[in-house]
């Protein structure tokens, strides 16, 4: 049971205690079980206390899939004390996500979030603070104009990655992709460069040393289940210590931040006077608007959590998406083949792929988007709750009831994809009829890996041009070939990545001049 089976190891072994815990126990499991709603949709009955949380495994998403053979695409279980129903089928999303969109637009309280990421866009609910953060994370971070006006960010890094590259050696390749969006994003976001920079001083060889282990840090806590999320009983103790980690971190990342603000407010009074211009990064527009509301609505805080939420959200789920695909295409040379001449016939071989050419790759974006359907970096997405009882299917679904959506069930439903497991980029082009006009922008309920509705990923147009243009660069740069057998295990945690970094050799395929300019 992971984190949950450590409140358990602290029980004393006294009698007294045991025979009062067996009676608040007992007096417990009768309120349960007469306040236990009826015409629920069919699930496990789980255990008390801890509900059905001990048939979740490591990988969630595997687990629930299996169950929802058993139980049907519509489950209802118990994590802990919380109720939780799955929607495993595209007619189930389309419902919860589409059609009663409203109901379920409010996110479930976690612990992690409410310390983390306080007054955050993607783990609050849609308050007027909210919408209006969301309005100024479009407008100036991932609108098609800031998207257009950065442009030539993404194709520098994208350049020094590729240059980055030795012909003929071995390489990780998750690690130059790692690399490439970090510099991205915070070039975006902060405008700075921490990756693959020489001759760094001491002083920002640990800056560079803190951002990663925030952001790392970021994403294990959030991947960590706490306790105290499902079980009220746990709701005033911390136990798994999962609370003083999350307020440290909080510290570390405004800590972190202060620093650059400073350096930002420094430059904005010596170079420049705080108007909204294309020159602007996104933390300088943040603090304009800050300045001008008198921090009444966007304070310091708001402004630390948009930061490094644009950052956890945004650098890994690009990082992994590509390194699943580059994967899946070097396990199949015929796909890498196709692809290949797909890219010299319609960029050639004396210059490298810009993002004009993506409309041209068709076959491309079919690979990528076969990724995305085997694997969903959040495979179940980020739960919502229902703000409102409601009925779906027959059923009976209480307020307060938290979603998942299993995107990565879905995406090899039998009953809608042929072959399911097989990686085949074909199935969007006309290889089954019945796809070739299936997208992920939220409309095509059997392919959701940014979601849909009013919670869907903001960042998808920004993520997935980034995707696209350096999964082209490598493919078309470089030969590939792998030095061993290519694990493709999923790890654990709250994003799914390859248990095992790709590796993989690169060989230059164009020539020299290519690289240089």
């Amino acid at each position: 049971m992971g984190a949950f089976g450590v409140a358990f190891t602290h029980i004393r072994e006294d009698s007294g205690l045991v025979e009062y815990a067996v009676a608040v126990l007992a007096i417990y499991l009768l309120m349960v079980l007469i306040r236990r709603p009826k015409n629920l949709p069919p699930g496990p009955t789980g255990l008390p206390i801890i509900g059905s949380l001990h048939l979740l495994g490591q990988r969630p998403h595997e687990r629930l899939a299996q169950m929802a053979h058993k139980y049907k695409p519509l489950m209802s279980l118990y994590l802990g004390q919380k109720l939780c129903i799955v929607a495993t089928s595209s007619e189930t999303a389309m419902e919860f996500l589409k059609t009663q969109d409203n109901v379920f637009s409010s996110r479930p309280p976690l612990r992690g979030a409410e310390i983390i990421f306080p007054k955050d866009i993607s783990f609050s609910d849609i308050t007027p603070e909210a919408r209006q953060m969301r309005k100024i994370f479009h407008l100036q971070l991932i609108s098609g104009r800031r998207i257009e006006e950065s442009e030539h960010i993404r194709a520098e890094e994208i350049a020094q990655m590729v240059r980055s590259i030795p012909s003929g050696k071995v390489v990780n390749v998750k690690s130059c992709l790692d690399a490439m969006t970090a510099n991205i994003f915070t070039r975006l976001i902060i405008g700075k460069r921490f990756m693959g920079r020489s001759g760094m001083d001491e002083a920002e060889q640990k800056e560079l040393q803190d951002f990663i282990e925030i952001t790392d840090e970021i994403d294990l806590l959030l991947g960590t289940p706490n306790p105290r999320d499902l079980i009220p009983a746990f709701k005033w103790v911390d136990l798994t210590g999962l609370d003083k980690r999350y307020t440290n971190l909080r510290s570390r990342m405004e800590s972190f931040l202060s620093k650059i603000i400073a350096e930002h407010r420094h430059k904005s009074q010596k170079d420049r006077v705080m108007t909204v211009d294309t020159h602007q990064d996104f933390l300088d527009t943040l603090l304009h608007q800050m300045d001008s509301t008198d921090g009444q609505e966007i304070t310091e805080q708001v402004v630390t959590s948009i930061i490094w939420e644009a950052f956890a959200a945004g650098m890994e789920t690009s990082a992994l998406v590509s390194e699943w695909t580059m994967a899946e295409v070097l396990r199949n040379p015929h796909i890498l083949k196709k692809a290949q001449d797909e890219l010299d016939t319609e960029v050639g071989q004396t210059r490298r792929v810009q993002e004009s050419d993506l409309p041209k790759l068709k076959y491309l974006k079919a690979i990528v988007k076969e990724a995305l359907r085997l694997h969903p970096i959040i495979p179940t997405l980020v739960p919502h709750q229902s703000n409102a009882a409601c009925k779906a299917f027959g059923y009976d679904i209480p307020a307060k009831t938290q979603l998942m959506v299993n995107v990565w069930a879905i995406g090899r439903d039998p009953a809608v994809w042929t072959n399911p497991l097989d990686f085949d980029p074909e199935r969007f082009l006309g290889g089954d009829q019945r796809h070739v006009g299936t997208e992920f922008a939220g409309k095509s309920f059997e392919l959701l890996p940014f979601g849909s509705g009013r919670r869907m990923c903001m960042g998808m147009p920004l993520g997935t041009l980034l995707v696209e243009t350096g999964i082209a660069n490598l493919l078309h740069c470089f030969s590939w070939s792998l030095p061993t057998d290519l694990d493709m295990s999923e790890g654990v945690g709250l994003s799914a990545k390859k248990a095992v970094p790709l590796c993989a050799v690169a060989s230059s395929r164009l020539p020299s001049a290519v690289f240089v300019n």
